[in-house]
C-alpha cells in the first residue's frame, strides 16, 4: 500500500514533481531507443494516463505497446493505447486481490 505513506499534501504539487521527473528522464537519461517504464500504484488518470499523454505530446518519446503475451492474466487490461490498467477486483482468479496500477512503456524518439 504506498498510498500509506502520503498523508495529506497537495496532489497538484506531487504531479508536478512526476511531470519533472519523467521529463528529465526522457530529455536526458534515455539514448535512442532506450526504453522507460512509466508505472504508477495510483487509480488517479491525473497522475497515470495524463502524465504519459503529456510526455507523448513533447515529442521526445513514443508508446511501445504492451503486448498480452507479456503479461500473462493481465491480457484484458491492456488498453487501445498499449497501456495497462488495473482497477482492484476487476482481475480473476488469483489476480482477484491485485491492486490498482497502471504501466506504460514508451521509447526515446
Amino acid at each position: 500500500r504506498p498510498d500509506v505513506l502520503r498523508r495529506g499534501g497537495d496532489i497538484k504539487e506531487l504531479l508536478e514533481t512526476q511531470e519533472m521527473l519523467a521529463t528529465h528522464c526522457a530529455d536526458n537519461i534515455l539514448d535512442a531507443g532506450g526504453i522507460m517504464v512509466y508505472a504508477t500504484c495510483s487509480m488517479l488518470k491525473a497522475e497515470s494516463e495524463n502524465q504519459v499523454k503529456k510526455l507523448i505530446e513533447k515529442g521526445t518519446v513514443k508508446t511501445m505497446p504492451i503486448q498480452g503475451h507479456e503479461v500473462p492474466g493481465f491480457e484484458d487490461a491492456i488498453d487501445d493505447n498499449g497501456w495497462l490498467r488495473v482497477l482492484p477486483g476487476n482481475l480473476e482468479g488469483d489476480l482477484s486481490s491485485t491492486d490498482g496500477f497502471f504501466v506504460a512503456r514508451l521509447v526515446r524518439k
